[in-house]
């Protein structure tokens, strides 16, 4: 790699809030040495910078995509935009994140060099007549790209299994993850308002309340979870379509004053670090951001076995392909349970029987304090994996060695 080669690089994304890819992107651009020059390409009505980002902000527009024509007239006006300035660099690299940008992006694939973030397990995420859409789009489109970065192996293999895609044309980077930061955000003082819930045994999640996420199974388990540990409560940070349902179905079970939506938090690392244990119900996923970020704040993980990465931070040594077994396995660096069946069930409804083993496995980690500090020591070990420092070289060594023809 040269030291001295300089570079420009574009990281296109809609806005640098709310989520993990946003976050991923603020912790890539703030680590990337300065021989890298870095501008942060930002556009739509909810573009903003709540992570904090060391870099040009460029806003190609705050407008609202509402109906057919505006949206298509709105892409086609971001995509002219950046291709023109692709085409007045012909080095520079274009990083997307998310599958609008990476459309955006690959619509000037000729010009410099494209690169797209793959960060879903996408034969599963997409549904419906859109969902045929997006994916008729990622199976012709996304080859085109000069690189793909797939953020798990399980997403590299859904692309090349379910789209077609040329193994040789994807790169496997995990999320790099400033676990130094994390841990000292996490000693900050909970809000006085919040600090009478942490002094009950807490489970907690973190994730937009969207179907993907599942949150209301979790929801559900603490009914079975409270008959064992009546002081158990739940926290839910994050926000979303689903906010009314999810209140809904705690009080019909009887649990809205153990349930807790708080919404989007500047720093959920200090209530996830105060929390008992770290619970990951998601239907899907690409990697699973915020299973590492609670592994940072030194706290249990139970996830689910969705695709794609629980499994790969977990349980690293197992193949991620094929049936495993849910027992609680000291080898592992948390607890898998097996995906739920995404229903919405009512309140009246009994569990599923996944739900009753997602109960089961909190009961058991929240009850044994010798495994709760077991997994906890793990939690710990297992985030070192991830930290930034180590990661970052493989997005530098991308940005630079990428040839130019």
């Amino acid at each position: 790699m040269s030291c001295h080669k300089s570079i420009d690089v574009d990281f296109i994304i809609g806005t640098l809030a709310n989520g993990g890819a946003e976050r991923i992107v603020s912790n890539i651009v703030n680590y990337l040495p300065d021989n890298i020059h870095k501008r942060v390409i930002l556009f739509g009505e909810e573009a903003k910078e709540d992570y904090s980002c060391n870099s040009e902000i460029i806003y190609l527009d705050r407008e609202r995509n509402q109906g057919i024509i505006k949206k298509l007239s709105l892409f086609l006006k971001r995509a002219s935009i950046i291709k023109e300035h692709k085409k007045n660099n012909p080095t520079l690299r274009t990083i997307s994140f998310l599958e609008y940008p990476n459309i955006l992006n690959l619509y000037s694939y000729r010009n410099g060099k494209t690169i797209i973030s793959v960060r879903n397990h996408m034969s599963t995420k997409h549904k419906g007549l859109k969902g045929l859409m997006w994916k008729f789009s990622i199976r012709f489109a996304y080859k085109k790209a000069d690189l793909i970065i797939a953020i798990s192996k399980g997403v590299k293999l859904d692309l090349v299994k379910n789209f077609s895609i040329n193994s040789d044309l994807i790169k496997v980077i995990y999320n790099p993850l400033d676990t130094e930061l994390i841990k000292q955000m996490a000693d900050e003082s909970i809000n006085y308002e919040y600090s009478k819930i942490f002094k009950n045994p807490v489970i907690i999640t973190t994730g937009r309340l969207t179907d993907q996420k599942g949150q209301w199974h979790l929801i559900r388990a603490l009914k079975k979870v409270k008959s064992k540990i009546p002081d158990a409560k739940l926290v839910i940070l994050g926000k979303g379509n689903l906010k009314i349902y999810l209140e809904s179905l705690a009080k019909g079970l009887g649990l809205a004053d153990d349930v807790f939506l708080l919404g989007f938090q500047d720093n959920p690392f200090k209530f996830i670090k105060n929390s008992s244990v770290f619970v990951f119900p998601s239907l899907y996923e690409g990697f699973g951001n915020v299973l590492i970020e609670a592994m940072a704040c030194g706290i249990p993980v139970i996830s689910s076995d969705c695709p794609s990465g629980p499994r790969e931070i977990i349980a690293p040594d197992e193949n991620i392909e094929g049936r495993i077994e849910y027992n609680i396995d000291k080898n592992r660096y948390g607890i898998l349970v097996p995906v739920c069946d995404g229903c919405k069930y009512s309140a009246e409804v009994p569990l599923a029987p996944n739900e009753e083993f997602l109960a089961d496995r909190i009961i058991e980690i929240l009850e044994n304090k010798e495994l709760h500090q077991y997994f906890s020591d793990r939690s710990k070990c297992r985030s070192q994996d991830f930290s930034i420092g180590t990661l970052i070289r493989e997005w530098e060594d991308i940005i630079l060695n990428l040839p130019n023809s």
